[in-house]
């Protein structure tokens, strides 16, 4: 029953970490680097990565100006 139990904690604790891993990348707008999803926008015919969180802000300020 333990030997169940461990086999089991650590299938989960591998599947969360590789679930969890991201490739890094540098985020145009705040310059920090960050491991996740990346989102590439076409500015001024360059393409640019900003992370999530530069993301959500950009969104919101675009739903502000409507």
């Amino acid at each position: 029953m333990k030997k169940k139990i461990l086999t089991a904690v650590l299938m989960l604790g591998m599947i969360v970490s590789l679930a969890g891993c991201g490739k890094k990348f540098t985020c145009d707008l705040c310059g920090e680097e960050k491991t996740g999803k990346s989102h590439t926008q076409k500015i001024l015919g360059e393409k640019v990565l900003i992370c999530d969180d530069c993301y959500k802000e950009l969104k919101e300020l675009g739903s502000l100006f409507k």
